[in-house]
């Protein structure tokens, strides 16, 4: 069995773009259930990594406003 990536590696992009092919393989039906049942569990590990991702993300962004915010809100 191959092993999972589950660390914040690889691009944003290279996971969205694999998310978006299982999504496909599920959508046309191909595969068999094995398979299908990995896909599915691979798609969960994906979508909470980059999400997981994505809050850091807003955290920052919010950090930087906040640091050139000049106090008129």
């Amino acid at each position: 069995m191959k092993t999972q990536k589950t660390k914040n590696d690889g691009s944003f992009q290279e996971g969205f773009d694999e998310l978006e092919k299982i999504v496909k393989q599920f959508e046309e039906g191909t595969g068999d259930l094995d398979e299908s049942l990995k896909l599915y569990e691979r798609g969960l590990v994906l979508a909470a990594q980059y999400k997981k991702r994505l809050t850091a993300i807003e955290n920052r962004v919010k950090e930087i406003d906040a640091k050139f915010d000049d106090g008129d809100e």
